[in-house]
């Protein structure tokens, strides 16, 4: 059996029933291979002669249930005798010299959206694992969504090994719970600003008034004290001299902070952590240090027992300095990364030098290629990142416009949101209805928006999901409803982004945010549009009300199509 007809068959247990055209889009999309629907359906005949895959009325192939259908693939290999993996996808040479790169030192690879890093980093995976025959590799990702995206990644390529698939939150709270330290939960960031104003008036009464104490009606300083204590968190801050000396790198400046002033917020973050520490909770925004807590409590490092000889990341330009310093222990052998800044959708900063890792030299491996998306989609999305903030970093690198073809970004801009929103759910109706293979994600920009929009696709006479975490990283095909923040390291063939009249998006989330802040700000509100563009494989359908989103007011318009809610113009 040749390679392209494993490729089919293996389309065909994912997909099935689909018709040819479609599953040479795949190929083209996924694998870059192109491939006529002729030749496609020339091959499938002739494994229908041999019994292997059958046609129904539609014209709609599926496998043939029972041995026949696999009877020409090799047995499956037992874990305990496992052989090189043999994944369906093609690799370029680009990529294969990254999955080949010998395991004994760090690696980071960096790449664009659509670049391959975490199909990379799985077939990487598979290849350490069964070519040691033995050995454990841990996999860890920042959320649940990309961790059931991975988790599949490994099923479809047909990888086997001691592989395990975790969210770092996910790890760090089991890992704990070996050593023995067990807690009641996680502390969200509503939770402890209702908390951090008990814990700031008690330390005005116990320290003096402090104008950083100044709570009450202050919206805007309610939400900085949640910002600095989860900043101190992930810069794994633990003494008031290293808070004393340190930069405040990416905690603005619209809140002067001096030396003095630090003083007194370091009052609040110690009544804050002993108040933790007597309920036996955990910040959310600390993952790491539940570890560094149950590794305090038994009195050393990271037990040999509970290391890995392998540990890759994913997305890792969204972790945290404290949550590298915990990870750099778990490694027996090698540390492999993947990131790209143009996709840091998080307020997170570090450097490789502070986190003890090295990556400089040939253990830093560029993905040049953008095999996702299409010229036309990305021609917009690039734009989103003109004078970003993180563009001045030396990790940046700026993205590499696609070689696949596609039609324009669609624009559907209506009179009031209201409208919007109707004319929105109107055209994912029309065009989108009958869809069951294909993905499309109905994406907007608070998680309160998901239920109505599920209700009113749903009216609509659709099928449709609302999904976020690991029911999203998991999802095949059909319409779901989500966030812009969930889709980050995912993929979709379509993409439908509402709610971009710019009262509210960024205009809302802008609300409160200083003008010496406001840059700052706009730079991640922007990369967060720029990732959910960047999921989509086919095409990208703007919607949103006059006045319509700031970030696109540089976009030519002949890089768009106008679309009405039921037919293109």
């Amino acid at each position: 059996m040749s390679a392209l007809e494993t490729q089919v068959l293996k389309l065909l247990e994912l997909h099935a029933p689909v018709k040819a055209r479609k599953l040479a889009s795949i190929l083209a999309d996924e694998f870059g291979k192109h491939v006529d629907r002729s030749d496609v359906n020339a091959m499938l005949y002739r494994l229908q002669n041999d019994g292997v895959v059958k046609k129904d009325p539609q014209h709609q192939w599926q496998l043939v249930a029972g041995p026949s259908s696999t009877a020409q693939e090799p047995a499956a290999t037992p874990l305990d005798e496992a052989s090189p993996a043999q994944p369906a996808i093609t690799f370029t040479a680009e990529q294969q010299a990254v999955i080949d790169l010998d395991p004994t030192q760090h690696l980071l690879v960096r790449g664009q959206a659509g670049s391959g890093k975490t199909t990379v980093l799985a077939a990487r995976a598979g290849k350490i694992i069964s070519a040691m025959g033995k050995g454990s590799l841990l996999f860890l990702t920042y959320n649940a969504a990309l961790c059931a995206y991975v988790k599949k990644a490994f099923k479809e390529a047909g990888m086997t090994g001691d592989v395990d698939v975790r969210t770092f939150h996910e790890w760090s709270r089991s890992t704990a719970r070996e050593l023995g330290y067990e807690f009641a939960g996680w502390v969200d960031g509503k939770q402890r600003a209702e908390k951090l104003k008990e814990l700031v008036a008690e330390a005005e009464a116990e320290v003096g008034h402090h104008r950083l104490y100044e709570l009450k009606n202050d919206a805007g300083l309610v939400a900085w004290w949640g910002d600095e204590i989860a900043w101190l968190f992930g810069q794994h801050i633990t003494r008031l001299d290293e808070y004393l000396d340190v930069e405040r790198t990416g905690r603005g400046t619209a809140v002067r902070v001096t030396q003095e002033d630090r003083r007194f917020v370091w009052c609040v973050y110690e009544l804050y952590q002993e108040w933790l520490e007597e309920t036996r909770q955990e910040d959310y925004d600390n993952p790491a240090g539940v570890l560094l807590h149950a590794m305090l409590e038994r009195g050393g490092d990271l037990p040999n027992e509970l290391r890995y000889d392998h540990l890759m990341i994913d997305e890792v330009q969204d972790f945290d300095k404290s949550w590298l310093l915990v990870a750099a222990q778990v490694p027996r052998v090698s540390l492999s990364m993947a990131g790209d800044l143009a996709q840091k959708i998080y307020r997170r900063s570090f450097t490789w030098s502070s986190v003890g890792i090295q990556v400089v030299g040939g253990r830093s491996r560029r993905l040049s290629a953008s095999h996702r998306t299409t010229q036309q989609i990305m021609d917009v999305a690039e734009l989103l990142l003109t004078d970003n903030d993180v563009a001045q970093s030396d990790d940046y690198l700026a993205p590499v416009r696609p070689q696949k073809n596609g039609e324009k970004v669609r624009l559907l801009i209506s009179d009031s949101p209201r409208d919007a929103y109707e004319q929105g759910y109107d055209f994912v109706a029309e065009h989108y209805k009958r869809l069951r293979t294909t993905s499309v994600a109905v994406v907007m920009p608070f998680a309160r928006q998901l239920y109505p929009a599920h209700k009113a696709l749903e009216k609509r006479d659709m099928k449709v999901k609302k999904a976020k975490g690991a029911s999203l990283g998991g999802f095949g095909g059909g319409v779901v409803v989500t966030t812009y923040h969930q889709l980050k390291g995912l993929e979709f063939d379509h993409v439908v982004i509402m709610g971009l009249h710019d009262t509210q998006y960024p205009g809302r989330l802008l609300e409160n945010v200083a003008e010496e802040d406001m840059a700052q700000e706009t730079s991640l509100l922007r990369r967060v549009l720029y990732v959910a563009m960047t999921r989509a494989k086919q095409s990208v359908t703007l919607v949103g009300s006059l006045p319509f989103c700031r970030f696109f007011d540089r976009v030519p318009d002949e890089y768009l199509v106008s679309t009405t809610g039921n037919r293109d113009q």
